[in-house]
């Protein structure tokens, strides 16, 4: 039965996700289109950007969902001009309730879904979560072991809002949660995007969904990097810290382009990088995640053999 909503501007573009895929970055590009509309506060800026309305069962606390329809309809006021509303929850990927209560929303809603590979995709999520405290076991792996607990509501952080968004490994099988979204609203309604590829190639890539959602197809934001999570090597956190100092931050924004400060911070990461040796128990969990690469791989008809590689391969 179809969900009787207000009469008013209601969204019609979801970004489902997944997380640190790259979503808000996409959110920030495609909000700044002429024929786009996302919400946007700054002082509230996750909670409006992603209401987690359509995922109940996720049990996300209210600082950061919005389970109320007229506040959630509220986002949307003023937008009657635009040709696409956007909602960039990106847990709604995970959900289990999510699409189909999208699509009783609204039946001809467009779906973006972005995709990395699964152990890259586990280890940044769980760096994010730590971050923001959501997640309070530092060790990576210890954490990922963790997960039968927590879906057993065991171990759960004090501080989490998102106590059923712990489970690290189901959450990145992403085969069966795009299959989920093809089969609710059919694979022309659905646009699944890999990070690889708005990295490698924004402008093409930008384009392609522009394109899919049938507007004007030459519009070009600049292509920033939003809400990157930062590594973690000693040099990096040096450089973050002499970069964060009062006047320094400034300066380098003023005199330093945008694309020159990316390819400086690729450099020193690289570096880092080459500094940490592999971890055997990483070869485990790429071994875990095979099954569900190669069906996505099947699914997206693209093969992502690469993903199981290590990095420096």
């Amino acid at each position: 039965m179809r969900t009787e909503v207000s009469p008013g501007p209601t969204p019609n573009l979801f970004i489902v996700g997944a997380p640190k895929c790259g979503t808000t970055s996409l959110y920030e590009y495609l909000r700044q289109h002429p024929q786009i509309f996302f919400p946007f506060d700054d002082e509230g800026y996750s909670r409006i950007k992603e209401p987690n309305h359509f995922c109940p069962e996720l049990e996300i606390l209210d600082k950061d969902a919005i389970t109320d329809l007229g506040e959630y309809l509220s986002l949307y006021r003023g937008s009657e001009a635009a040709l696409w509303r956007g909602d960039a929850s990106t847990n709604h990927l995970f959900s289990e309730l999510a699409a189909e209560r999208i699509k009783d929303f609204r039946p001809d809603a467009r779906i973006l879904v972005m995709l990395r590979p699964p152990v890259d995709w586990m280890r940044s999520y769980h760096s994010e979560l730590l971050r923001h405290h959501h997640e309070d076991i530092v060790d990576f792996h210890e954490a990922i072991d963790a997960s039968e607990d927590r879906r057993n509501g065991l171990r759960i952080p004090q501080h989490t809002s998102v106590p059923k968004c712990l489970d690290y490994f189901a959450m990145s099988n992403f085969a069966p949660q795009l299959e989920r979204y093809y089969r609710v609203f059919g694979r022309d309604a659905v646009k699944v995007v890999l990070l690889e590829d708005m990295v490698a190639s924004p402008e093409e890539t930008f384009r392609e969904i522009l394109q899919f959602l049938g507007v004007e197809s030459s519009f070009r934001p600049e292509f920033r990097i939003h809400n990157e999570t930062p590594g973690h090597g000693h040099l990096e956190r040096f450089v973050t810290f002499v970069y964060k100092r009062l006047g320094v931050k400034y300066l380098v924004q003023l005199f330093i382009p945008y694309s020159a400060r990316r390819k400086f911070l690729s450099l020193i990461r690289r570096k880092d990088l080459a500094k940490v040796a592999p971890d055997p128990r990483d070869d485990q969990l790429r071994e875990r995640c095979a099954p569900d690469v190669a069906r996505l791989s099947a699914l997206i008809e693209r093969d992502l053999s690469h993903w199981q590689l290590r990095p420096e391969q």
